[in-house]
């Protein structure tokens, strides 16, 4: 697998300090999968070019001139709600406001290695989730097809019908039983928030009282589930699982 990281900086020390401490942790912890780097010294610079949006993680200062990191980050946002989103700054203030554009962890300005070591092996852990080599086999009535677990958003059972919710608004029914594709997900971080849906974590984008938004639809999070589907979120989230 290769990763593709953006860095969107304009102190040019720092950029290469983050590439300098990236080169260290593959070194030492010698890993196999590969990283290509590009790096822009302003927002600006980012959304000028041809290929943006086609990255797996992005280091973002918050402050610089012209378009803050904040407003870039909410112009990837409408575009890619699930890239990893990690903000390098010294302004820790706007923690709250990170929130808004699902940030997933932050750095904090002067840079150490020690610190960035702890938060590099979490982002990773989190990246090699997102696999997109993995593919399970389904028979409907006409057809057998391979579908890439990456694109299923969510199951769905309605009676003894099992529906797949698919990136780009595609979906597909077969005969089967929940308990039956539970089992066969599981180890790619599906849960069930309740006795109807199996949900892909990597979809959830925000939780909202007794529902989930996944897709821009909101999911109930029945009572029985809660707990479990709480669990195993905070998990994923936090890179433990």
């Amino acid at each position: 697998m290769i990763y593709k990281i953006a860095i969107v900086e304009d102190e040019e020390n720092v950029i290469e300090q983050l590439k300098t401490m990236l080169k260290k942790y593959w070194k030492e912890n010698s890993i196999k999968d590969e990283y290509l780097i590009e790096s822009f010294s302003s927002a600006e610079d980012y959304l000028n070019q041809e290929n943006k949006h086609e990255y797996d993680l992005f280091f973002l200062d918050i402050q610089m001139t012209g378009l803050s990191g904040m407003q870039l980050a909410r112009e990837i946002r409408k575009a890619d709600e699930n890239v990893l989103i990690v903000f390098v700054t010294n302004m820790v203030q706007f923690a709250v406001e990170s929130y808004e554009v699902q940030a997933y962890d932050f750095i904090v300005k002067p840079l150490t290695y020690s610190n960035f070591y702890m938060r590099l092996k979490r982002i990773l852990r989190r990246l090699s989730h997102w696999s997109d080599d993995a593919f399970i086999s389904i028979s409907t009535r006409s057809v057998q097809r391979r579908l890439r677990i990456l694109d299923i958003i969510y199951v769905e059972v309605i009676n003894h019908n099992i529906i797949f919710h698919l990136t780009g608004n595609e979906k597909i029914t077969i005969n089967s039983t929940m308990h039956e594709w539970e089992k066969k997900l599981e180890p790619y971080h599906f849960v069930r928030c309740n006795s109807c849906y199996l949900i892909n974590l990597r979809y959830v984008s925000a939780l909202k009282g007794e529902y989930i938004i996944i897709n821009e639809e909101e999911l109930h999070i029945s009572r029985s589930k809660k707990q479990n589907f709480l669990s195993e979120f905070a998990k994923y989230v936090g890179g433990s699982k």
